[in-house]
């Protein structure tokens, strides 16, 4: 692998700039962008690469500018592009592609979908759920949950950005409020789109990333997410505020056990996939809770998760491009992806408004040597350059990234902060809590006791 190959990403956030920087370090970058990232332009460019600004979900689009550069490989891993068919563009064109086809991709795309195949193939871990198509069969279907004493989760059948799901008691007060937030989905929707209730699980949600080429699975480190917008997991659901991963690979909660049911679960969903036609290659993600009654599926998603792959990425050893090139070729070799035994801590820095819209671009500047000097990187996510360190954010969505790698999650939480404090100046707003003392201490408490 060297200088000569040409890879391309899609997309514009906080990870395809991760993806980005570490495929500079050995490959040539090219990107098609929603908007000027600066730190995909940043290795675009160090790595002598080009990057269009455009639709990244757009096939046509991404396709005419992968021919136009003689792309040696591409990485589709954002969920529009996925759920649009890019891959499928892509491989029909000729080009050499990591991803999930629109057929595969229908695991995230499709909520109703998922939870029916990951019932087939892997029972053991789904929890109680009904699917509802009308207004007229969600009353019948909340009380389902009122009569066992469960709690409700509303999903949308499609994708939300992680925005559209609403749970009781945090988002939804009674069951008449859940009833009432399915029935306004479902006039929403397009014509024929359910809409999925599922039981609350009780316990500690967490994340795990299977990369496959469609038989060989490769677990990530697991990782802890923040979706809540303020200290103390409350407010609304967001993106993701930040995440950390521990160098044991596991999480405070979890034991090597666990580890095995979520690899074989995921495992046995895979050939599910490959048996019905629809075989998985790229990213496997995987949510699930720990329960009192043990591991428990929540969903599944086709890509890296955002801030999820920053942690990853920051802890995978060797090269990110032979990965994506193994992946694309469907021989992704036995060890060839290698995490170093390091903790990870990334933290989001966000508008006060969000997930809410601001009304004007804020700006901010952050010395990025100064970070660095520290041990601390920072990713560029929905924000443009103005000059030398200075920024404005755009969109709703998150600004920029602060991660760290240390010994423990406590000191690289601390390093994140200690930087952020240190090196960023501006009306941004950010969860100090993320992989704090405290904070992981209560995660130890978060599963129940057995029967309990």
């Amino acid at each position: 692998m060297g200088m000569a190959e040409k890879f391309l990403i899609c997309g514009s956030g906080g990870r395809e700039a991760a993806f980005a920087a570490r495929l500079a370090g050995d490959a040539r970058v090219y990107a098609v962008v929603g908007h000027e990232n600066p730190g995909i332009a940043d290795s675009v460019g160090r790595s002598g690469g080009s990057h269009t600004v455009g639709d990244a979900g757009d096939p046509d689009a991404v396709v005419a500018f992968a021919k136009r550069h003689s792309v040696d490989f591409a990485f589709v891993n954002a969920d529009q592009p996925l759920a649009n068919g890019v891959v499928d563009a892509l491989l029909e064109a000729g080009i050499r592609t990591a991803g999930a086809t629109r057929a595969a991709s229908r695991i995230e795309w499709d909520k109703i979908y998922s939870m029916g195949l990951v019932e087939r193939a892997c029972p053991e871990i789904a929890p109680f759920n009904v699917v509802v198509r009308s207004a007229t069969e969600v009353d019948a279907a909340v009380g389902q949950f009122r009569s066992r004493g469960m709690q409700v989760v509303v999903k949308p059948e499609g994708l939300t950005g992680g925005k559209g799901v609403r749970v009781m008691p945090e988002h939804l007060a009674a069951y008449g409020d859940a009833a009432a937030y399915a029935k306004e989905l479902l006039a929403r929707g397009r014509p024929g789109e359910g809409v999925l209730l599922v039981e609350r699980l009780e316990g500690a949600e967490f994340t795990i990333m299977g990369i496959t080429d469609g038989r060989r699975l490769a677990l990530a480190p697991a990782s802890y997410d923040y979706p809540y917008r303020y200290e103390g997991d409350t407010g609304p659901g967001t993106g993701g505020m930040g995440c950390f991963t521990e160098g044991s690979g596991r999480l405070p909660f979890l034991s090597g056990a666990d580890m095995e049911r979520c690899r074989s679960a995921m495992e046995r969903t895979i050939r599910a996939m490959r048996d019905e036609g629809h075989p998985f290659n790229g990213v496997l993600n995987g949510g699930f809770f720990k329960t009192a009654g043990g591991i428990r599926f929540m969903e599944f998603n086709a890509r890296f998760g955002d801030p999820e792959v920053l942690n990853v990425l920051s802890v995978m050893e060797g090269s990110f491009s032979r990965v994506v090139a193994g992946l694309a070729d469907g021989d992704l070799a036995g060890g060839a992806i290698r995490f170093a035994k390091r903790s990870s801590v990334t933290k989001y820095l966000v508008a006060k408004e969000y997930p809410g819209e601001s009304e004007h671009a804020i700006p901010f500047s952050v010395d990025e040597g100064g970070a660095a000097a520290a041990g601390v990187d920072t990713i560029p996510a929905s924000c443009v350059r103005v000059g030398e360190g200075r920024y404005e954010t755009i969109r709703k969505s998150r600004a920029m990234a602060f991660g760290a790698v240390a010994g423990t999650v406590e000191e690289a939480a601390g390093m994140v902060d200690a930087a952020i404090d240190g090196h960023f100046d501006g009306r941004l707003e950010y969860r100090h809590d993320i992989g704090s003392a405290a904070n992981l201490e209560r995660l130890k408490a978060a599963v129940p006791a057995p029967g309990s």
